[in-house]
């Protein structure tokens, strides 16, 4: 099974204009690491964090994505924020790796809105894994070696505007639009992404505040969709909610799913999620998982504001 699949994607990447890779990372957890989506995030948290992540797409199909992240954001001196993110994404015989750096500059506007203007530098590199497959014409020369693509540099910019409850985003992850491959057949393309983004905190009582917020992202080849999520604290000790994914297609619905997130201690945070695909996946598969483990520590430099808690 995991050497049909692997040959029906590359077949796909080679002949399908409606074919499409990831490029940029993305989870259900972005909401926990905001910075994959926006530069324009390096810093305004008001703790630094550093953590990892792993996503596990239809469990039970060989072959299928999968993401693996580890990354820092930091506040500096000098209305400065830093993040370093590394980002290794599969799918069948592509292997691509990501190492992005973000710096974000943060200006009071108001009494009580804060601007961030963020930029972002990556490198990245593709891995197509051709001789694991398992080839019918032994004879192929294109299936007798495996390809790579060398380093890619590319960048990135964002915005944020935030008060005490409210933000919104805008950001352009990756700048330059990138071939892989000669010009007879093109292996990938590293497209642009728009991503938009925005929500509200509600303090529902003493203990319980509401965070629903709505991520908007399209490509110049994938459809566009919007995430949408409701999460639930109780005390900045738990975290609960749930989450739809929409692709505005003829399905309409991507998925469905829900989160959960435990401050084990002062400075330990786990997140896990689950995800249904409500499209013709789950013909083959009724499962995505999801877990994080984040560390945070007490920044040098305080925003006098408390920061939205979940994109910030």
């Amino acid at each position: 099974m995991k050497k049909i699949f692997g040959i029906l994607l590359l077949l796909a990447l080679l002949l399908g204009e409606k074919a499409f890779a990831q490029q940029v990372p993305m989870y259900g957890q972005y909401i926990f690491n905001n910075s994959v989506i926006n530069p324009a995030q390096a810093g305004v948290r008001d703790k630094n964090q550093g953590g990892i992540l792993g996503r596990y797409q239809w469990v039970g199909v060989d072959g299928a994505p999968t993401t693996h992240t580890a990354f820092f954001n930091l506040r500096l001196p000098a209305n400065l924020g830093l993040a370093v993110g590394m980002y290794q994404d599969n799918i069948g015989p592509v292997r691509d790796f990501t190492l992005q750096t973000d710096l974000a500059y943060h200006a009071q506007i108001s009494e009580k809105w804060y601007l961030s203007g963020g930029l972002r530098l990556l490198t990245s590199s593709i891995h197509v894994n051709l001789l694991e497959l398992e080839n019918v014409d032994h004879n192929d020369p294109f299936f007798n070696q495996n390809l790579s693509s060398g380093l890619h540099f590319n960048v990135g910019a964002g915005l944020l505007a935030f008060s005490e409850n409210t933000f919104f985003g805008l950001s352009l992850p990756k700048a330059q639009r990138k071939g892989f491959g000669d010009k007879n057949r093109e292996v990938n393309t590293v497209s642009r992404h728009l991503f938009v983004y925005g929500g509200h905190t509600f303090d529902l009582s003493e203990n319980f505040v509401l965070t629903p917020s709505a991520l908007f992202k399209t490509s110049e080849r994938a459809p566009s969709q919007i995430d949408l999520n409701a999460v639930f604290g109780y005390k900045e000790i738990f975290d609960f909610g749930p989450m739809m994914r929409s692709n505005f297609t003829e399905s309409w619905m991507d998925a469905v799913g829900f989160l959960v997130g435990l401050h084990i201690s002062e400075n330990w945070y786990f997140g896990y999620m689950f995800e249904y695909p409500t499209n013709d996946m789950n013909l083959a598969t009724r499962q995505t998982h999801e877990v994080s483990l984040r560390y945070l520590w007490g920044a040098k430099r305080k925003i006098h504001i408390r920061s939205p808690r979940y994109f910030l």
